[in-house]
């Protein structure tokens, strides 16, 4: 994953003495410039200029699951997000090989890094936008495993279905860490959560700066029906990739468009649906609704299967509202 970017304590001690105390000071006789320097201007702009890519999730009418049932939707969406990872370790080697839910070996992310907690749902930063669209697909299917009462089922009798939303975001985020914790700010999950309080209904949604990227990147989302490894390879944020692992298990992609594969995603709806106000300017909305079969082979199952999975609304009524 391209760095993000750390708000070190040198810096911070360096452009405000926050490291000088005492830190309350009655006295006031130095007058400090309420403008950057040049050099000051430099380093910020080099924090917060990387853009990245937040998958957001919420549970969908949380509240009116009552008193008794909210206390166990934590453990649910746990164990959910938990048997996505373990699928996709064993069936995306390729494009899911910089990953390991299990273990940390070196060159490979801890996925639990780069996770941030809201109580009910989460955020998740990944690689590229390509990453975050195929985890909804595998997080889906264990949603509807779930609520099919094939995963899960005495949880299920208890609590009943769990319909989700997702918000995709590509903007900027950097690393502020306190307490031995990573903690993760910007735009890029500001916006998000933005998103997914404005939308009432669950449903799929991405940015425009998400829409921009697929457009530069392949050509527009569109082609996620379409695209194959070999072509992802061609893209930077692939270009490290072991080429070896496109010969192993790879699901839902295909290797090269030479061959025709049952697997994939079978229809994609993308349309603008709205604005949100982000400082003086509006950012673009739009619904994504994907369809995709996928086979699997994972313990979980004990023998490869195949599912089929709807993932979004296909409903374009617009936001609640376009205010921040």
């Amino acid at each position: 994953m391209k760095d993000i970017k750390v708000l070190e304590k040198k810096f911070l001690n360096a452009l405000f003495n926050s490291n000088v105390l005492p830190k309350i000071r009655t006295d006031r006789n130095e007058v400090y410039s309420e403008n950057f320097t040049e050099e000051e201007n430099k380093l910020i702009e080099e924090l917060i200029t990387d853009k990245h890519t937040v998958l957001g999730f919420d549970i969908y009418r949380y509240s009116q699951y009552g008193r008794k049932k909210q206390p166990f939707l934590p453990h649910l969406f746990e164990n959910i997000y938990g048997e996505t990872w373990l699928l996709i370790t064993q069936n995306f080697e390729y494009i899911f090989q910089k990953y390991n839910s299990i273990t940390n070996r070196a060159g490979e992310l801890k996925a639990q890094d780069y996770y941030i907690d809201t109580g009910d749902g989460c955020f998740q930063i990944f690689e590229s936008p390509i990453h975050a669209v195929i985890f909804v697909l595998v997080f889906g299917t264990i949603l509807q495993l779930y609520n099919s009462d094939r995963f899960m089922p005495k949880l299920h009798s208890k609590i009943g279905n769990m319909l989700v939303r997702y918000a995709l975001t590509y903007d900027n985020i950097y690393r502020y860490d306190s307490n031995k914790k990573r903690n993760f700010f910007g735009t890029g999950i500001v916006n998000n959560a933005r998103m997914l309080s404005k939308d009432k209904l669950n449903r799929f949604l991405i940015d425009d700066d998400t829409f921009k990227w697929f457009l530069s990147s392949i050509a527009g989302i569109e082609n996620m029906m379409s695209i194959s490894l070999k072509d992802l390879k061609e893209l930077n944020e692939f270009s490290s990739y072991d080429d070896g692992k496109m010969e192993k298990q790879n699901a839902l992609i295909r290797v090269d468009n030479k061959k025709l594969y049952f697997e994939g995603i079978k229809s994609l709806d993308v349309q603008k649906i709205g604005t949100i106000q982000e400082k003086k300017s509006e950012i673009d909305i739009y619904n994504l609704h994907l369809q995709a079969t996928i086979e699997y082979s994972s313990s979980l199952f004990g023998q490869s299967d195949v599912f089929t999975i709807s993932v979004g609304n296909l409903n374009t009524a617009g936001l609640v509202d376009v205010g921040a």
